[in-house]
């Protein structure tokens, strides 16, 4: 069923669109209907779907005051089509009367006197107004009259000639284009509002939303349950007769977020947080998000649950981290000198880089080694829950606590390591938190006020740059200076080249079970150190595991390498360059200079033509092979044996 509908105003007129409009237009339904048959035409088209009409005049705006919430296109009547009319007109008398709804008549006078003709005017804007008009102009001595297909049927009535304004093809063709682009337009809303309504109905948490007046503009279901109210009776009311006590009209107000408070509500307790909707500086609105605490404990209980099965036990060792690279010997060995110390760690290093395996190292092989090892991803949970998980609580600090109250991990690593992945996700009372625990080794649950004195060392990681966040102050300086204590840094991938070949055949090994199953041949292990691998490790490990699942013959092509790489996500071209210094890190460039394939000892004139051939190519080796006349493969070989 189409949703755009051409509601003609006579036969003349239908025939006219239909030819019009064969072919290219096919979609728009055609109809006939002349003011109030228009509008009751218009009505059925509307119960079978359609969403735009089109149509002329008087009855394009009685169609849209009967029908509202329908989109109109009135038919344009052109200078042009007006000159034909009056063209036409005098051909049949001398004296014309232009007899017309606004805005038909506008240019009447003016095209009169380019065609030398004296045109009067009688403007009309209701339909019992025609015919009245259509007298004065025949007692003002007007020999025919000119205007729209209703002025001529009340005109033939009262035995006057007319001429009616037909409209062009051109105008009825562009008010076809209007309506289509108006119909694109409502579809992309609904689209946008069926996505909107989905996400606000599949969501755990309630939400509820208000305009600058404090009218409620949205309050999706789970709202609903816990305010109990549904939508239809809370949406168009204000928000102090849905929820009074909710605190939005305050942060109309002010302006100012409110966040993690928890509000009573009927027998229920509630976590809510609301904040300011701004545009150009100016409130226009407020949203509350509203959480069902009972929920919030049962996620803590499953997380709680995961963490626990872990049996807080590091695995790992510096003799576990495969590589024979410059870059990576260093790190294991600030990260050995690091284990002999108590001192905070702050790993930073790119994803898939082995954060935690370093931080397991530093650990079994510290003082420590035989104590917990507690790991938490600071990014996995709220900022709420994690308060929870770290810092513990006391029996009954929030409804549903459990009543023997529960240790926080800074209490069960106690004696050993606690592991602060992903720290720079913390939300800022969280370090507020954690800062006092750095500082004083002692622990206060919620909901006690008694400190528990731990002996627990830190090791925190990020692939974020905390100098630049403390500067944006969306991490706390004093907490960064505190964690910041023995800085170290892992290479990524792209820095120790020379360690992917091993790290290639063990993880295949690894994903294969069978040692020694597959082999890599020179094309392959090229393909591998070739690329910028921005999954460092972890992208490696794998690209070999879709190898195991995929290849079934004993040698590995390079070929197969290249197709499976070329599914996974790359660098755009183009992309700036950057860096893994101090400042932080990132994707680095496919071979960008400053990660470089490693060059072996090679005589002086030859190692010269490849760096130049390296630096004239931005280090890509495929094109640097090319001009100097030999194949990728051989260039990676002569680097690698000379």
């Amino acid at each position: 069923m189409s949703t755009i509908a051409f509601i003609a105003l006579n036969e003349s007129m239908l025939d006219c669109a239909r030819a019009i409009l064969k072919g290219e237009h096919d979609d728009v339904i055609l109809t006939e209907g002349l003011m109030a048959g228009a509008i009751k035409a218009a009505r059925s088209l509307c119960a079978q779907g359609v969403e735009v009409v089109i149509s002329r005049g008087a009855t394009a705006r009685g169609v849209q005051d009967a029908l509202p919430d329908l989109s109109v296109v009135d038919i344009s009547t052109s200078s042009l089509d007006l000159l034909t009319a009056i063209h036409r007109a005098k051909a049949r008398a001398s004296r014309i009367a232009v007899v017309a709804f606004p805005p038909m008549s506008d240019g009447a006078r003016e095209i009169g006197r380019m065609l030398g003709v004296d045109v009067g005017i009688y403007e009309w804007s209701r339909e019992e107004d025609i015919s009245a008009a259509v007298v004065r102009a025949r007692d003002d001595g007007a020999e025919i009259v000119v205007g729209g297909y209703i002025m001529a049927l009340f005109a033939q009535q009262l035995g006057v000639p007319c001429q009616p304004v037909e409209s062009s093809p051109q105008s009825i063709l562009a008010a076809v284009r209007e309506a289509k682009r108006i119909a694109h337009g409502r579809n992309v809303e609904k689209a946008k509002s069926s996505l909107m309504r989905a996400v606000l109905t599949s969501t755990d948490n309630g939400i509820v939303a208000v305009d600058r007046r404090g009218v409620v503009t949205v309050f999706n279901p789970v709202a609903g349950r816990l305010l109990r109210m549904t939508e239809a009776d809370a949406l168009g009311r204000n928000i102090s007769e849905v929820w009074p006590k909710s605190g939005l009209s305050r942060v109309l107000a002010t302006g100012k977020a409110e966040t993690g408070q928890i509000e009573r509500v009927f027998d229920q307790e509630i976590m809510c947080s609301k904040l300011a909707v701004t545009v150009h500086g100016e409130t226009v609105g407020a949203v509350a998000t509203v959480h069902d605490v009972r929920q919030i404990q049962k996620m803590e209980a499953t997380v709680r649950k995961r963490i626990l099965a872990s049996g807080h036990v590091a695995t790992s060792r510096f003799e576990d981290i495969r590589g024979q690279s410059q870059a990576l010997a260093q790190a294991i060995a600030m990260g050995r000198d690091y284990a002999r110390t108590s001192a905070t760690v702050l790993i930073h290093g790119e994803t898939g880089t082995g954060k935690e395996l370093f931080a397991q190292s530093i650990h079994t092989a510290s003082a420590r080694g035989e104590g917990p090892f507690v790991a938490v991803n600071c990014a996995a949970l709220p900022g709420q829950l994690l308060e929870s998980e770290l810092f513990g609580y006391m029996p009954g600090a929030f409804t549903g606590a459990s009543q023997k109250g529960k240790a926080g991990l800074f209490e069960l690593a106690h004696g050993g390591t606690i592991f602060l992945d992903e720290i720079a996700e913390m939300d800022l009372p969280t370090q507020g938190r954690l800062l006092r625990v750095v500082q004083e080794r002692k622990v206060m649950r919620l909901g006690s006020d008694q400190m528990i004195p731990v002996n627990v060392r830190v090791v925190a990681a990020t692939n974020k740059d905390l100098g630049r966040l403390v500067a944006e102050g969306s991490f706390r300086d004093d907490l960064f200076y505190r964690l910041n204590v023995l800085r170290l840094r892992l290479p990524p991938l792209c820095r120790r080249r020379e360690d992917i070949p091993g790290l290639a055949a063990h993880f295949l090994d690894q994903a294969c079970g069978r040692p020694g199953r597959y082999a890599l041949d020179e094309d392959a292990l090229a393909t591998l150190c070739e690329h910028p691998w921005p999954g460092n490790v972890r992208e490696l490990q794998n690209v070999m595991a879709r190898v195991a699942a995929t290849h079934r013959e004993r040698v590995v092509s390079g070929r197969l390498i290249r197709s499976l790489l070329d599914a996974t996500p790359s660098v755009p071209a183009g992309s700036p360059p950057q860096s893994h210094g101090p400042s932080g890190g990132g994707l680095p460039p496919r071979l960008a200079p400053s990660c470089p394939p490693q060059l072996q000892a090679l005589g002086d004139g030859e190692l010269e033509r490849i760096r130049e051939a390296l630096d004239r190519t931005n280090g890509r080796i495929g094109e640097a092979a090319k001009s100097l006349g030999i194949s990728r493969s051989t260039l990676w070989r002569r680097m690698r044996s000379r």
